[in-house]
């Protein structure tokens, strides 16, 4: 971009130059006004345009009036003529008005950085054959952008860029009339049509800048039949689609290019060894791609004989976030110009010693991170580089803390997470840098205490978490932003947090979980002015939860695993952002029934393992983003709410419940826990429309009935638990399409009949106790279809079923109702008729004993009809 910013100046400086020379040549400065006629074409121009921030208030008829000493206007002092309109982001609307054809000196046009979004780029600008610079860059225009554009034959620089794609080109064969350009600029337009873009654009000999990022161009041409544009320094084809390899092509410019972007192009394959000839290349970037493969050696330096090949002149390399695999060259240490050498997230691996940075005297950013490296440094090394950016985090440092860090005293960034390093911090350490914005040391096994920080005033994220750092709580400097301190040794109380928030009112994220603090939480939040995280879990906190902690802006409040008891403060229903509260493990009590519709966004509720009391309020599920709900272990009774349905999070497979989007990768698993409390009743039938679930615990209740027969409908559960309850009847056939269900347990209920044969996978365990269960995986065989017991309790649930859906279908209750009147009579009669012929009492009692097994069978099998007919009806209604 810096080519960019010097023809944006230099078509200035032409202007001032005009005018300096009329100054030299008439010994004074000439007093010339701008031309009546242009001044009248600015005033029309005006009236097109909506300015609401009234940035063209100078722009007025008035007598004697110089449009030259207009706000954005330049003139040529010698003649008059407006050579100029420089009006980058002044909030300007409205629609571009033809009055700039009565511009004819017009040479540089920028309107770039303002709102004309409901209007398409005028084609009478490919009329102002005089422009040498065009700029309307994020100026919202929309639609294609017009071929007469190449009339512009003048013009030397061209920026259309923008973002999400509102212009739109099917072709660039309009840039062949375009000679002169040297830069052109069309990141973020729509070029996904453009077949033949690279051909077209091979036609423009004095192009120094391409920027076509971001435009969904989809092929990248491997070669061309001539390189035209040998002039080209700076290539940016970042952020498109390619899905092929790094272009041959590119080693034909090479003597030219300074600067190659490709970050973000889905490129594959290896990366060419042959950049050696690429002695002006300052900066290359190819990270975020599907890159392969060894780091080629062309990139170092390679000696030749008495000469050092290769790009010498690099600046920046960045291969980060590919998938190369081998060791780091050696040879990178002798690029002494290297400022930045950024290889993170690959596969790479080896031994890295002082011989990598032999040379880099330069180096300012170094980032080793996620790969496999090991650091083998010696005690006494001193690097001759002096690092801002140091990214090391799972990099092998350890055991000791590396030592040349020593002499690392100006970074504003360290990141040596997951180092292996098992030392005391040195005191030298926390005094090396005032410049310092994020530390980060996280999971090492790092220890001794952390000293006063207050005095690193740059300070904003601090990280020590999973260490086993100890003492009290430190002061953080005003500036703290984000403090992670979890998993450690920290005690004692942290009252002064009180006196760091009056006069830090930048704190966002607290981090204090998995220590040994202890005492009263302090009554002092209504001063976090910005603390919308806050974790204080697994600690030894008592008393009561202060009402303050209600005032914070949170949007996560852990408190889990301490000592609290008492109520919920009433005040937490302030904050209405709130999508985590974790309260788990305490001994909190009272009702949850202060939960209410005060927290539109809560996502995430954990209140197991305390001591609350009263039934599930029915205004819980007014929380249509729940996602995760947990109220095990504790004494809620009453039943489970018929309004569950409406939790929306819960409901939907695709939802997110912090943006109330659609969402392919959701933020955790859909999951209720109730188990171990005192509910009753039934399990509602609804709940099998929670098709998003994957964790079902109603375990160790009192509930009754039967298990829903549609169960079979919540695709995603991996973990149901009914166990522990009153459940009768038999499993429903629908659980054999639970495809993911991986844990099941349904025993010590009163289940009955034959298990379905997709439960045979599960160990016996599952449905113990459940003594009229038969089939695998119990040792009970199924002398029938269905026990006596089972078809009873069908017959019973379809009776219910029949009474419950009167109200909805008269003729279905009046059908079933025949057939069981139809029974009764039939049962009644026949034993009633035969009994009256059979009085001889030798026949009558070997008829009676033949009789009552016939009733009997006749009883079930009526039952056992009686519920196909029942279902047929249900399905009917379905």
């Amino acid at each position: 971009m810096v080519i960019m910013e010097y023809y944006r100046l230099s078509s200035l400086q032409v202007l001032v130059a005009l005018y300096f020379i009329g100054y030299i040549m008439g010994g004074s400065l000439p007093n010339v006004q701008c031309m009546e006629s242009e001044q009248k074409a600015l005033l029309r121009f005006k009236e097109s345009l909506v300015d609401h921030s009234d940035r063209l208030s100078s722009w007025v008829a008035e007598e004697e009036a110089d449009c030259c000493k207009w706000r954005g206007v330049e003139c040529n002092h010698t003649t008059g003529h407006v050579m100029a309109l420089d009006l980058p982001n002044e909030s300007l609307q409205g629609e571009l008005n033809s009055a700039l054809l009565d511009l004819p000196y017009l040479s540089y046009l920028d309107l770039s950085l303002n709102h004309f979004d409901t209007n398409e780029i005028p084609k009478f600008i490919g009329s102002l054959s005089n422009l040498e610079y065009l700029n309307l860059s994020q100026a919202n225009f929309r639609g294609h952008i017009p071929r007469e554009l190449g009339n512009l034959s003048r013009l030397h620089f061209l920026d259309l860029s923008s973002r999400y794609h509102p212009l739109t080109a099917s072709n660039l064969d309009w840039l062949q009339g375009l000679s002169s350009l040297k830069v052109l600029n069309l990141g973020g337009v729509d070029l996904r049509n453009a077949v033949n873009w690279l051909n077209q654009i091979n036609v423009l000999p004095s192009l120094v800048e391409l920027h076509l990022f971001d435009s969904n161009l989809n092929k990248l041409p491997s070669s061309l039949p001539h390189a035209n544009f040998t002039s080209l320094q700076i290539l940016d084809l970042s952020l498109n689609n390619f899905s092929s390899s790094i272009p041959r092509w590119l080693f034909n410019i090479s003597h030219s290019l300074v600067h190659i972007n490709f970050t973000g192009s889905h490129l594959q394959g290896p990366i060419p060894d042959a950049f050696e000839n690429m002695t002006s290349l300052a900066i290359l970037d190819l990270s975020s791609n599907n890159l392969e493969g060894e780091i080629p050696k062309s990139l170092g330096l390679i000696r030749e004989g008495n000469q050092l090949k290769g790009p010498s002149s690099l600046r920046e390399l960045d291969l980060s976030y590919n998938q190369l695999n081998g060791k780091l060259l050696q040879s990178l240490g002798l690029l002494s110009k290297l400022v930045v050498l950024d290889v993170e997230l690959n596969r790479l691996a080896g031994v890295i010693t002082e011989a990598h940075f032999s040379n880099l005297s330069s180096l300012r950013v170094l980032r080793l991170d996620g790969n496999s490296f090991v650091l083998n440094m010696s005690s006494s090394w001193v690097p001759v580089f002096r690092l801002d950016i140091i990214s090391l985090w799972d990099c092998h440092l350890g055991p000791l803390f590396p030592y040349w860090l020593r002499t690392q005293n100006d970074f504003s960034y360290i990141s040596i997470d997951h180092a292996g390093i098992s030392d005391s911090v040195p005191d030298w350490f926390w005094n090396l840098s005032t410049m310092a914005d994020q530390v980060t040391l996280y999971s090492n096994q790092l220890k001794g205490k952390v000293p006063d920080l207050s005095s690193l005033v740059n300070l904003s994220h601090l990280d020590l978490g999973s260490n086993s750092f100890h003492g009290p709580l430190p002061r953080f400097s005003a500036k703290m932003k984000t403090l992670y301190l979890d998993d450690n040794l920290f005690s004692g109380h942290i009252s002064h947090i009180c006196e760091s928030l009056v006069v830090n009112s930048s704190l966002s994220v607290l981090y204090l979980s998995g220590n040994n603090f202890s005492g009263q939480l302090p009554d002092c939040w209504t001063n976090g002015q910005n603390l919308d995280t806050l974790y204080l879990g697994n600690n030894q906190f008592y008393g009561k939860i202060p009402d303050s902690i209600g005032h914070l802006p949170l949007f996560i409040l852990s408190l889990w695993g301490n000592r609290l008891y008492g109520e919920i403060p009433l005040s937490l229903k302030n904050c209405a952002s709130l999508a985590h509260l974790n309260l788990k493990h305490n001994k909190l009590s009272g009702s949850i029934a202060w939960i209410e519709g005060s927290l539109p966004n809560l996502a995430i509720l954990y209140l197991d393992s305390n001591n609350f009391s009263g039934t599930i309020p029915s205004h819980l599920c007014q929380l249509k983003h729940l996602k995760l709900l947990n109220l095990s272990s504790n004494h809620i009774s009453g039943t489970i709410p018929l309004c569950i349905n409406n939790i929306m999070g819960m409901t939907r497979t695709d939802y997110n419940p912090l943006t109330g989007e659609e969402d392919r990768n959701p933020m955790a698993p859909c999951s209720i826990d109730l188990s171990s409390n005192n509910l009753s009743g039934e399990i509602p039938i609804i709940v099998t429309s929670l098709i998003g679930l994957v964790y079902l615990n109603l375990s160790n209740n009192h509930l009754t009935g039967s298990i829903p027969h549609d169960i079979g409908s919540m695709k995603l559960l991996e973990q149901l638990d009914l166990s522990r309850n009153e459940l009768s009847c038999s499993i429903p056939t629908s659980i054999s399409d639970l495809a993911s269900l991986e844990f099941l347990d349904a025993s010590q209920n009163n289940l009955s009949g034959k298990i379905p044969s997709s439960m045979q996978k599960f160990d016996k365990a599952s449905v113990m106790g459940n003594p009229n269960l038969c089939g695998l995986p119990t040792a009970n065989d199924c002398l029938s279809n269905v026990t006596y017991e089972d078809a009873l309790c069908r017959g019973e649930e379809a009776s219910k079923g029949s009474e419950s859906r009167q109200v909805e279908n008269g003729d279905g209750i009046e059908t079933t109702s025949f057939y069981i009147r139809m029974a009764a009579g039939f049962i009644t009669g026949y034993c009633g008729f035969w009994s009256a012929l059979l009085f001889n009492t030798s026949w009558r009692n070997a008829y009676y004993r033949f009789l009552g097994n016939l009733c009997e069978k006749i009883y079930v099998m009526v039952v056992v009809n009686m519920n196909r007919v029942s279902k047929k009806f249900q399905s009917k209604q379905a």
